[in-house]
């Protein structure tokens, strides 16, 4: 508590506003997982923060509790923590072409141009008069004009969607230019931008014309707190799986994202060709969250669908698997396996990001013949000396993957949280 205390004296205090496309918490994806931890971080540093979502999920709108209530009161506030609350937009307009959107596969170019214009709820006009800082979550989110301008506006990067938009949809790809174009101009557009990796970090610093951006990366960190669990949770969930102290679990958390959309296909077409294997191994593989929209068994490779919470299954597992082959960014499911002090098998392009190392700090996996670093796995430590190994791996690592930390640090070199 004490240590709590004075993290939270630290600086001058400010309001922000964290603008985001959609509601964040619960977190069910990687992204939201990442927009949570940044603003409970700067909570905890003693900020007061409202993140204002411009849309709900689908469950708010429902005829039963959400559509006549919307149209009484069409925001809900969730107080989420000690100077953290968030409010969402539940108008009809922003719901309805959200919704329309996801349908016809057509990205969130509507809510940027909106935006642009100016055209948002009248409560979010109230919040930017009332803010020291507005955050804008991804570039889907610009500047707005109006009085508030004169205020710091800073990007919180997530990757470049440009390059997601590339490797999307035919539809999606039709849009990859204009983005690549948004992008662009981000450093022009924003006091400060905060990037998630490498990549995107060099992106922004080449067409920062002003070179006056300090563009501090906030790797796609998580709170380690988040992936505690009560004693005999590990047990309990174990047993309700259907497994016993000699079976290995490995688990593949993901959102319905085309790269894990992906690597999920890869996943079952070598569980049907391994299955021999797999079964003689004992080894049994999770999938977790939305990648799969619903619940399946399929031999030794099982999915959950979207869970409620994703810690008492990385308790439950032995190691985490990470078979991505494409993307932009980084993968959050990394560092989740990481701070829940699981031992990763991944692909080298599932570690971009980050400064792990193959042998050092996780084992490399390679799609074409999976078996191979899962055999390692099961043989080349017992499963006390994997947990020691996981334990080393993120004492090691932590300083980049505490997402209290990485805020903290880039915070302290942004003279717009010092002014």
């Amino acid at each position: 508590m004490h240590s709590q205390r004075c993290e939270r004296n630290q600086g001058l205090r400010k309001t922000i506003l964290y603008i985001s496309g959609l509601r964040i918490f619960p977190s069910t994806t990687g992204s939201q997982v990442r927009t949570a931890g940044i603003a409970a971080a700067l909570a905890r540093l003693g900020h007061r923060v409202l993140v204002y979502s411009l849309a709900g999920r689908q469950g708010d709108y429902r005829l039963d509790k959400g559509l006549f209530a919307a149209l009484k009161s069409p925001f809900r506030t969730d107080v989420i923590d000690t100077d953290l609350s968030e409010e969402t937009n539940l108008g009809l307009g922003y719901g309805v072409l959200q919704a329309v959107g996801r349908r016809l596969d057509y990205p969130r170019v509507w809510q940027h141009r909106l935006m642009a214009r100016g055209f948002i709820p009248r409560r979010l006009k109230a919040h930017l008069l009332d803010a020291d800082i507005v955050l804008c979550d991804m570039a889907w989110c610009p500047p707005i004009p109006g009085p508030w301008r004169s205020k710091p506006w800073l990007l919180v990067s997530h990757n470049l969607d440009f390059r997601l938009l590339e490797q999307g949809t035919p539809r999606q790809r039709r849009f990859a230019g204009w983005m690549r174009s948004v992008e662009s101009a981000a450093p022009a557009n924003y006091q400060d931008i905060l990037a998630c990796a490498e990549e995107d970090h060099d992106f922004f610093r080449q067409h920062d014309a002003s070179r006056q951006l300090l563009l501090p990366v906030v790797r796609c960190g998580v709170d380690p707190r988040a992936y505690a669990t009560p004693p005999g949770t590990r047990e309990r969930l174990r047993a309700e799986l259907g497994l016993i102290d000699a079976d290995t679990l490995l688990v593949f958390s993901g959102s319905g994202f085309g790269p894990n959309l992906e690597a999920l296909a890869a996943l079952r077409a070598f569980a049907r060709t391994e299955a021999g294997f797999l079964a003689q191994s004992r080894i049994h593989i999770l999938v977790l969250g939305s990648v799969s929209a619903t619940a399946w068994r399929e031999g030794a490779i099982s999915a959950t669908g979207r869970v409620p919470d994703v810690a008492p299954y990385f308790a439950a597992a032995d190691a985490g698997l990470n078979p991505i082959t494409r993307g932009s960014g980084a993968n959050v499911k990394l560092f989740e396996y990481l701070a829940a002090r699981l031992p990763v098998i991944s692909t080298k392009f599932g570690v971009r990001g980050t400064q792990l190392e193959p042998e050092a700090d996780f084992l490399l996996l390679d799609v074409e013949t999976p078996r191979g670093a899962l055999e390692r796995f099961v043989t080349q430590r017992t499963r006390e000396q994997w947990r020691a190994h996981a334990e080393e791996v993120w004492l090691r690592h932590r300083s980049t993957c505490d997402i209290g930390e990485l805020v903290r640090d880039a915070i302290g070199r942004l003279p717009q949280f010092a002014a």
